[in-house]
């Protein structure tokens, strides 16, 4: 699957910090970003509290902004951008 135009936009918006973008991109992908930590949990056959999966998601949405977004401007569009947060 490729880039939508949808994600390209939402992308670009962050990249220039238009207001708004990052609850945008927060709000599209804190699903995704759950479920992996979740599968990355129950694969490691770890039991965490629910406080502590909340501060793991945090964290990961921390690791994307940091240095200016510098994860998000490696994202070079050759897979979806779901795709890309789940593999990083």
């Amino acid at each position: 699957m490729t880039l939508t135009a949808i994600d390209r936009e939402l992308l670009d918006r962050c990249l220039a910090r238009k207001p708004r973008s990052w609850e945008d991109f927060v709000d599209r992908f804190i699903g995704l970003v759950h479920h992996v930590v979740d599968q990355t949990i129950s694969t490691r056959s770890l039991e965490i509290a629910s406080e502590d999966c909340e501060d793991v998601i945090a964290e990961v949405f921390l690791a994307l902004i940091q240095d200016d977004f510098a994860v998000l401007r490696r994202f070079r569009g050759e897979s979806s951008l779901a795709t890309y947060l789940t593999v990083i």
